[in-house]
């Protein structure tokens, strides 16, 4: 089956990430599909990921110190910024296309096979629960060494949950999707705590709330797991930013890491494309994760894996042309309060000498009201719109609070036209433009760069 075709035929079931509906979350229908196909993500050594922030970024580097071991790695993640595999891909890439295109025929063989009298609660499949079917039958399929998963939404409920990982890893935890995971630190931290397994390891991040830990550690006692703070495994973590010589600008960030595994004690230093003080700390808890189930790390391999972790949409720096001219564009997904003021810090570090043009949107359902505010006296000049078409934006809302806080825009609710304004704003004086907000923006955005004549460099 083809890809595009398995793509399609996707889009009949219920898609959360289109939809938001509540009451959709169980794993008795994701354990009925898995054993259809003889229980693929259970021949896969894997590690589970799940969290607030950083969640990807963690994957991905536990995914490339894993290769750089020697090892092949899959790696299981959300959302795609442009291409479907982005989802179910190798630290290096795609898999072949013969992989993809007969996961797809086993899942639409199976799923086709199913009648809805016979599923759990006569449930009818979603979209998530599919897709990470496939993800697990491609990792079979591919023979991987290792696979790396991150949660969608959660983490007790989510559908990757069915797997028995190595180690269960879980990122720092801030108020999010709370019409579904609940209203404080301490109730979303409850629903991400629930990939810890009974007799297992979970490596627990540097967390901003103490309610978070304190969970973490009560359901590690609970399962019986042996529960590892990477607080108390890091020595010391720095990070620099290196000029890059051709542009003046900062483009890769060097984090100096010492980290304990036992008695013996690891000196790091690796130069990474991921930027931002939250990445140095994404760096220690791929680490510190990796400790728990590669018997002999080895510094070089840990160092190169760091090095090699490329995300796009996460701070991504591009060189674009349009027009005649080149601009500099950051791709950043950041929708939270905590995420963007480390993306503005960022900003401030990486472009200390620039003017930079703001293209802000996001979903409904974010706390815009709690960040917005630090848009003030930042920007030479912020564009609002709305993020595509997949995801409902309130922009009276944003545009409402724009002006509540004295911050001067221009409304286009159009992306398209918003992000050829930006630029033409941004060429005009060599100011940088940063592109922010939703993943959905810069998805839209790149899905569309060719039919803008904008070309990355």
């Amino acid at each position: 089956m083809k890809l595009r075709d398995f793509e399609i035929w996707l889009d009949t079931f219920l898609n959360f990430e289109k939809k938001q509906t509540k009451g959709i979350f169980w794993l008795d229908s994701m354990k009925f599909l898995c054993e259809k196909l003889n229980n693929p993500q259970n021949k896969i050594k894997c590690i589970h990921v799940a969290g607030s922030k950083g969640k990807g970024s963690v994957s991905n580097m536990i995914a490339n110190i894993v290769q750089s071991h020697g090892f092949t790695c899959g790696i299981y993640a959300s959302p795609h910024i442009v291409d479907f595999r982005e989802r179910v891909c190798t630290p290096n890439g795609y898999f072949d296309e013969m992989i993809y295109e007969n996961a797809a025929d086993i899942l639409y063989r199976t799923v086709d096979s199913l009648q809805v009298k016979d599923l759990p609660g006569e449930r009818p499949l979603t979209w998530f629960e599919i897709v990470t079917a496939f993800a697990f039958v491609v990792f079979d399929l591919a023979h991987v060494d290792y696979a790396v998963y991150e949660t969608g939404l959660g983490g007790r409920l989510d559908s990757t949950n069915i797997i028995q990982p190595l180690v269960s890893v879980l990122t720092p935890i801030e108020l999010e999707h709370t019409q579904f995971l609940g209203n404080t630190i301490s109730q979303i931290a409850y629903e991400k705590a629930g990939i810890i397994k009974p007799h297992g390891i979970c490596v627990v991040a540097h967390q901003n709330y103490k309610d978070a830990t304190k969970v973490f550690l009560e359901k590690a006692k609970e399962m019986e797991s042996r529960c590892i703070l990477v607080d108390d495994l890091v020595l010391s973590a720095e990070k620099s930013f290196v000029t890059d010589e051709k542009s003046g600008d900062y483009a890769k960030m060097t984090v100096r890491i010492i980290m304990k595994k036992g008695q013996t004690q690891f000196n790091f230093s690796s130069k990474l494309n991921l930027l931002g003080q939250m990445q140095l700390e994404n760096a220690c808890t791929a680490i510190g994760a990796v400790f728990q189930f590669i018997q002999n790390p080895n510094k070089e391999a840990i160092e190169k894996g760091l090095s090699n972790a490329v995300m796009s949409g996460r701070f991504e720096i591009c060189k674009a042309s349009y027009k005649g001219k080149h601009v500099c564009i950051v791709f950043d997904g950041a929708h939270t309060k905590n995420s963007i003021e480390g993306s503005l810090r960022t900003l401030s570090s990486v472009f200390e000498r620039r003017n930079v043009v703001l293209l802000f949107s996001c979903a409904a359902d974010k706390k815009f009201h709690e960040f917005i505010p630090l848009f003030k006296r930042r920007f030479s000049k912020i564009f609002a719109t709305k993020p595509g078409y997949v995801r409902q934006s309130d922009i009276d809302g944003i545009c409402e609070c724009l002006e509540q806080n004295g911050i001067d825009f221009i409304r286009e609710e159009n992306c398209a036209k918003a992000f050829c304004a930006a630029l033409d704003k941004a060429s005009q004086n060599d100011d940088v433009l940063f592109i922010t907000g939703s993943f959905y923006l810069v998805a839209e955005i790149k899905r569309n760069l060719e039919k803008l004549n904008v070309v990355l460099e």
